[in-house]
C-alpha cells in the first residue's frame, strides 16, 4: 500500500496512512487464515485443512493454546509437529482453548487499526472501499 500511495505521488501523510493500512490489513488477514487452516472449507480455500501444522508451522492459535499446555504444545512444536499423533493432538488443545476466538479477536484489532489508519486522510469513495475490504478480510471465509 505505501509503494502505491508513493508511485501515485501522494503527500506524506496519505504515505503514512497506507504503511499503517497494509501493515495492519496484512496482519488482519494472515491471522484469519490461521484460523481458517482450522476451521476453513477445503474447497474454499483451495488447500488442505491443517496446511500450516503438517508444515510444521505453529500459527496465532497454536500459539495462544500454548500459553495453558505450554509443556504439551513446546515439545511439539520444536519437532514441527511431525511425529505421530502430533498434529491430531495440537488441534485437540487447541479447541480445547479459547486459541481460535482469540486469534479472530486479535485479527479485528489489527482491522480496526487499519481503519483508524485511513481515518488520517479526507473522506473519499476510495477510502471508502478501504474500508469495505478491511472488514471483509476479516469476515472471509475462504
Amino acid at each position: 500500500c505505501k509503494s502505491a500511495a508513493i508511485l501515485g505521488g501522494y503527500n506524506d501523510k496519505v504515505i503514512s496512512a497506507a504503511y499503517k493500512y497494509g501493515k495492519h490489513v496484512g496482519i488482519a488477514f494472515q491471522l484469519i487464515d490461521d484460523v481458517l487452516d482450522f476451521d476453513g472449507n477445503t474447497n474454499a480455500l483451495g488447500k488442505p485443512l491443517l496446511a500450516d501444522l503438517n508444515a510444521g508451522l505453529a500459527t496465532a492459535p497454536v500459539l495462544y493454546a500454548a500459553e495453558k499446555y505450554p509443556n504439551e504444545l513446546q515439545i511439539m512444536m520444536d519437532r514441527k509437529f511431525v511425529d505421530d499423533g502430533d498434529v491430531e493432538a495440537t488441534v485437540r488443545l487447541v479447541r480445547d482453548t479459547n486459541g481460535i476466538q482469540r486469534t479472530k479477536d486479535l485479527a479485528m484489532v489489527h482491522a480496526e487499526l487499519a481503519i483508524e489508519a485511513l481515518m488520517e486522510i479526507g473522506p473519499s469513495v476510495y477510502r471508502d472501499s478501504l474500508i469495505h475490504l478491511a472488514c471483509k478480510v476479516v469476515k472471509r471465509s475462504n
